[in-house]
C-alpha cells in the first residue's frame, strides 16, 4: 500500500518503500488483536469501539499522564468544564462559573451528580481529587497538568461553591479545566478502582489493549442507552478496518484515509467526518546535533511538499495543508498572514548559501565536513504518520538531505529526540484541545517545559507566553499569539505539514456518534447502536 503511496507522490521517482505490508498480514494481525463478538449470545446492548490508542495501564487514573484522554473518551470521567461542538465552554461538573479577580475563579457545582459508589460530589471531594495532581507516588499524580494549572490554594465556600485561586493571573485557567486530566474522581476501592462520575463505570483495562465499562444507571445526564462499552486498541488502522468488516467492531474511529475514500467514492459505509485541531509535525532537535542550523531547519521546510503529501496521505479526505500551527478553523486565533511554502531550488539556495554542500558528488550534502544524515522517527496508530515518513524522507533527499526513517513507541522518540539520538520526531497533537491557544506552544516549545524535547529555548517567545495567559483581553492576546506562531515559523522547533480531518466508519447501525473538533469526547449517553 505505501509504495504505492510514494509512487502517486513522487512519479518520476523509483522509489521502494520500506514498509509495504501484505494483507495477508493484516488479516492475521486482526485474528490476533480483537476478540470476537457473538451478538446474538449477547444478553445486552454492547458497543465495540475501535480506537487508535489503548490504556497505558491496567488501572489507568485518568488524571496521571496523557490516561484522562482515553478515559474522557469512553464516558468514564469528567471535568468541571467542557468544551462544546463550537469549541465554546460550557458547564459540566460545575453548573457556572466566573472570573472574581485576575487570579481567582468561583465554581457552583452541579447538585446531586453522583460518583459511581453512589457517594454525591461536594466540593471537598473536587478540592480532594485537584490536590492528588502535586502528590508524589500518588497515582493521580501530573506535574504536567500542575504546571498548567498554576494553582496557589481551592478554597471550598459550601458543599457546592469553591473558589480556585493561581499563582499569577491565567487567562486560560477555565480553558485548563477542560484539559481530560483535569478530572473529578474518588479515591478508587478493590470493587471500584476508578471512581468517576460519568454515564459509564470503568470495569476493567488491559494494557494496550482493551478498555471496558458497563453503564451508570444513576448518572446525573440521563440514563445511558447502551449497556456497555468495550474500546479495542488497534494502532493499524488497516486491522481495524479489517475488524469492522468481520464485524469484530461496531465503529472504527480512526479509519484509513484511502479506504475511506474508496467507500465514499462508491457511496458504499456508515461515514463520518469532520475537520479537528490535529496537527502532523516535526518536533525537531534543535539544542544539539544537525538540526541545530537554522539554515537547515529552513531548507527542510521549504523542501517540502505538503500539496503532495495531503493528497498522498489522506487522498483528498483527511485535511487541509498547514500554514503554522493553527487551522484556519480557529478564526479567532489563526495567524493568516503565514505560509509555509514549497520551493525546492530555494532550499538548496539556502543550504548552498549556509555551506551545507555536496562535495563529493554522491547526492549527500555535507556539514562541516560531514554528511548529513538525519535520524527521523514516528509511531503506529495514525494511518497518515507511515506514509508522511515515507514521502518526506524521499522529498529531503531531492534536495541533497539523507535521512534514515523507522517507527517506534511514542514515549521512546520521545526520549531518544531529547537524548539527540534522533534529529526529528514526526507526531500529531490537537494544536487546542482546550479551546485556547496557549496549550499548544506553552507545552511543547516553551523553554524548559516537560514535552519541549528539541531543547529549544528563546526569551522572546517565552515572554509572550506569559503576557497571553495574564492579559484578559482577547484582542491584547491575539496580538501575541500572532507573533508566537510567526516565531514557530521562522525558528523551526516544529515543522508543521498538515491539519487533520477525523474520518471514522461505523457498521450502518451507531447511531448518536459525532466527532469532536477537539478529539476529546466520544461516548455520550446517547450512544448507541440501532436495532
Amino acid at each position: 500500500m505505501f509504495s504505492s503511496v510514494l509512487e502517486t507522490a513522487l512519479p518520476n521517482k523509483k522509489i521502494k518503500s520500506v514498509f509495504t505490508v501484505s494483507l495477508s498480514l493484516v488479516a492475521l494481525a486482526a485474528m490476533a488483536f480483537v476478540i470476537p463478538v457473538n451478538r446474538a449470545q449477547a444478553a445486552d446492548k454492547t458497543m465495540r469501539i475501535a480506537v487508535p490508542f489503548g490504556p497505558k495501564s491496567s488501572v489507568p487514573d485518568p488524571r496521571a499522564r496523557q490516561n484522562g484522554w482515553l478515559s474522557n473518551r469512553a464516558g468514564v470521567s469528567e471535568t468541571l468544564i467542557s468544551l462544546g461542538y463550537d469549541m465554546a465552554l460550557q458547564p459540566r461538573l460545575a453548573e457556572s462559573f466566573s472570573n472574581v479577580s485576575p487570579t481567582e475563579w468561583k465554581l457552583t457545582l452541579r447538585p446531586n451528580v453522583k460518583f459511581h459508589d453512589g457517594s454525591i460530589m461536594t466540593a471537598e471531594d473536587v478540592r480532594a481529587s485537584f490536590e492528588k495532581l502535586d502528590q508524589e507516588g500518588h497515582p493521580a499524580h501530573n506535574p504536567r497538568l500542575s504546571k498548567l494549572l498554576g494553582l496557589d490554594a481551592i478554597t471550598v465556600e459550601d458543599p457546592h461553591t469553591l473558589v480556585f485561586k493561581t499563582k499569577t493571573p491565567n487567562s486560560a485557567f477555565l480553558w485548563s479545566l477542560t484539559e481530560p486530566s483535569a478530572a473529578v474522581m474518588r479515591e478508587g476501592t478493590d470493587d471500584l478502582p476508578l471512581i468517576g462520575t460519568g454515564p459509564f463505570v470503568f470495569v476493567t483495562a488491559e494494557t494496550d489493549k482493551t478498555y471496558r465499562t458497563r453503564k451508570f444507571a444513576d448518572y446525573w445526564g440521563g440514563d445511558p442507552k447502551l449497556d456497555a462499552i468495550v474500546m479495542d486498541a488497534l494502532s493499524d488502522s488497516s486491522v481495524a478496518a479489517l475488524a469492522l468488516q468481520a464485524g469484530d467492531v461496531d465503529l472504527v474511529t480512526n479509519y484509513p484515509e484511502p479506504d475511506f475514500a474508496e467507500l465514499k467514492n462508491k457511496g458504499e459505509g456508515q461515514l463520518f467526518s469532520n475537520p479537528t485541531t490535529r496537527l502532523f509535525f516535526f518536533q525537531v532537535r534543535t539544542a544539539d546535533g544537525p538540526l541545530a542550523n537554522e539554515s537547515l531547519r529552513t531548507a527542510i521546510s521549504l523542501g517540502l511538499d505538503r500539496d503532495t503529501i495531503v493528497a498522498a496521505s489522506l487522498n483528498g479526505v483527511g485535511g487541509e495543508v498547514a500554514n503554522g500551527i493553527f487551522p484556519t478553523s480557529m478564526e479567532s486565533w489563526v495567524n493568516s498572514g503565514l505560509s509555509l511554502k514549497y520551493d525546492p531550488e530555494q532550499a538548496k539556495a539556502v543550504l548552498d548559501q549556509a555551506g551545507i554542500k555536496d562535495t563529493n558528488g554522491d547526492g549527500n550534502r555535507e556539514l562541516e565536513g560531514v554528511e548529513v544524515l538525519l535520524k527521523i522517527r514516528s509511531y503506529e496508530g495514525r494511518a497518515a504518520l507511515r506514509p508522511t515518513l515515507e514521502i518526506t524522507q524521499a522529498m529531503l533527499q531531492q534536495i541533497g538531505i539523507r535521512s534514515e526513517i523507522s517507527m517506534a513507541e511514542y514515549d521512546a522518540n520521545n526520549e531518544a529526540l531529547k537524548a539527540g539520538e534522533i534529529q526529528m520526531h514526526l507526531q500529531a497533537w490537537g494544536t487546542a484541545p482546550l479551546g485556547d491557544p496557549n496549550y499548544f506552544p506553552s507545552t511543547l516549545v516553551e523553554s524548559g517545559v516537560g514535552y519541549n524535547f528539541s531543547g529549544y529555548s528563546n526569551p522572546e517567545l517565552d515572554d509572550l507566553l506569559v503576557k497571553g495567559r495574564e492579559s484578559f483581553d482577547d484582542e491584547v492576546r491575539k496580538d501575541y499569539y500572532d507573533r508566537i506562531q510567526e516565531i514557530i515559523n521562522t525558528d523551526l522547533p516544529l515543522i508543521p505539514v498538515f491539519h487533520k480531518t477525523q474520518v471514522s466508519v461505523g457498521n450502518g447501525k451507531v447511531d448518536g456518534y459525532r466527532i469532536h473538533p477537539a478529539e476529546t469526547y466520544l461516548v455520550t449517553p446517547d450512544l448507541t447502536l440501532a436495532d
